[in-house]
């Protein structure tokens, strides 16, 4: 899992439901350790070890500019030939051409992707023609309990408002999410 934060722990959860052995990375690990349903937490900086024993990916970073094109040809040669990159996350942080590549030469086995650079994909994208390419329309949080805490939060942000109080899951310009 690269993105450790709210959506990235919850696929680790999902994930050690099934005992998969979970590795994981996030921008604030400075050294390897673990976190909840983590097996493995590795700093950013070893993400290509991340990429080289993982047989599933799972994209769960916010788009910043750090993180615009981060998966580009070498981290998917990084990747096992088995494996498969998932992208949940924001279409811009998989450069789409050095995935294209990727999956016609076989560097990688497959990919899901929920998310792309430009949406819809276009008409002419080739990764429409691939069959070891799995497409959903940017639903992977459409949920009825997504749509069930954003309303709660909401209502929690109302009332610390209207009492002067700090809001919950304010955006931090500086970090870009």
């Amino acid at each position: 899992i690269v993105g450790l934060g709210r959506i990235g722990r919850e696929v680790a959860r999902v994930a050690s439901c099934f005992e998969m052995w979970v590795v994981a990375t996030r921008r604030s690990a400075t050294s390897a350790g673990a976190a909840d349903n983590v097996d493995l937490l590795l700093p950013a900086a070893q993400l290509h070890e991340l990429l080289g024993q993982s047989d599933f990916v799972v994209l769960a970073l916010p788009l910043t500019r750090e993180s615009r094109n981060m998966i580009g040809e070498a981290e998917l040669r990084a990747m096992k030939s088995t494996g498969c990159l998932i992208n949940i996350s924001r279409g811009a942080i998989v450069d789409e051409s050095a995935l294209t590549r990727a999956l016609e030469e076989g560097w990688i086995a497959g990919a899901g992707l929920d998310v792309f650079a430009v949406e819809p994909l276009p008409a002419d994208s080739p990764l429409r023609r691939m069959r070891n390419v799995i497409f959903s329309p940017h639903v992977s949080g459409d949920i009825v309990e997504y749509d069930v805490g954003a309303a709660r939060l909401f209502a929690e942000n109302l009332r610390r408002y209207l009492d002067g109080l700090a809001l919950l899951n304010v955006v931090d310009k500086a970090r870009g999410y």
